[in-house]
């Protein structure tokens, strides 16, 4: 109850600032920009697949008991398509479509429960240590940037340090197993077997996470650089939503504004579909390299448009595949 509340009351937060970019904003201009994207907006969509697809490429690496097959590919985007429909229709911070992913990789695909949270763990955290080199290209481009003030820079530079820090933090508490060597200790000194017991599954999940690190360097850097390029993916659809809109911007202007937004959006993960977040980031990233927020609105309804296409797939393609029997045997569930 206390973490729906919390979603509630994030969800409040983003309607109140997209309100407030709403009516900060010249809504008549948006309409203009908006009128203008046409059948265009396919191409977008089709840049937003793509990078589902290489997610899905990298989520698959891993499961090192599956094989790298364009079929797997397929299977493993089927499934991360339906998992994010779920987490964008669900006000839990976006996890809601975790348990959903790993319930259809068991069910469909006779992959263990143990082995589909430790690759949603795994995919998750590569996801995010590749968008620190996306961010830290994103701010030397920034800082290219004469017509940027300095403490606009300075802001910029500040939130990545921070978010690079909790990446790090992220990987290093799986990586030397943080969580069930702490908890175990503070449960053999309050004397609580069972919470000892408890905190001994937890580490060996953490097992689970370390082997990959520590065995498979070579996917797991395979891995970094997929979802390093799933992100750049981003760059390239935004820069084609400019020229959609017919406000052309410079590659590099794209990515600066890619990374400004997903800097923003990773920081308030909390709110349900960066509602509200995403708008301002946009507008305030957008206003700062054009002059025009307008544009910067512009750009995020034409984002949520293609979201919501996307995504609305995702829904329709839910019933289709949870129901199959499992298609292959059951990989062999790791110690």
């Amino acid at each position: 109850m206390r973490a729906i509340a919390f979603s509630v009351a994030a969800m409040a937060i983003g309607l109140g600032l997209l309100a407030t970019v709403l009516l900060n904003t010249d809504l008549s201009q948006v309409g203009t920009y908006l009128s203008q994207v046409g059948i265009g907006v396919v191409l977008m969509i089709a840049i937003y697949k793509m990078a589902f697809v290489i997610d899905s490429w990298a989520w698959l690496m891993t499961l090192r008991s599956l094989p790298l097959r364009p079929v797997w590919i397929f299977r493993f985007w089927m499934v991360r398509m339906v998992g994010e429909a779920v987490n964008n229709a669900t006000p839990l911070a976006g996890m809601g479509g975790e348990p959903v992913k790993v319930a259809i990789l068991n069910r469909t695909y006779g992959i263990g429960y143990g082995d589909g949270f430790a690759s949603i763990v795994l995919s998750r955290t590569t996801f995010v240590i590749g968008l620190v080199p996306f961010l830290l290209i994103g701010f030397a481009l920034l800082l290219l940037e004469p017509g940027l003030s300095m403490t606009f820079k300075w802001g910029a530079g500040v939130g990545l340090v921070g978010l690079s820090a909790g990446i790090g933090a992220f990987f290093a508490i799986q990586r030397l197993r943080l969580t069930s060597r702490t908890g175990g200790w503070f449960a053999g000194i309050l004397s609580r077997p069972g919470l000892q017991n408890v905190f001994a599954k937890v580490g060996e999940f953490e097992d689970r996470l370390v082997d990959f690190y520590r065995y498979s360097p070579g996917r797991f850097a395979a891995t970094v650089v997929l979802c390093f390029l799933n992100w750049a993916m981003g760059a390239l659809e935004l820069w084609v939503a400019f020229y959609l809109l017919g406000a052309p911007v410079s590659f590099a202007e794209a990515w600066i504004i890619e990374a400004l937004v997903q800097l923003v959006r990773v920081g308030a993960f909390f709110v349900p579909l960066a509602l509200g977040t995403q708008e301002g980031a946009f507008t305030i990233a957008v206003g700062a390299l054009t002059g025009n927020p307008a544009l910067g609105v512009a750009v995020a309804v034409l984002r949520r448009f293609r979201e919501l296409v996307v995504l609305s797939a995702g829904l329709i393609m839910g019933p289709l595949i949870f129901g199959r029997s499992a298609m292959s045997q059951p990989p062999k569930e790791g110690p």
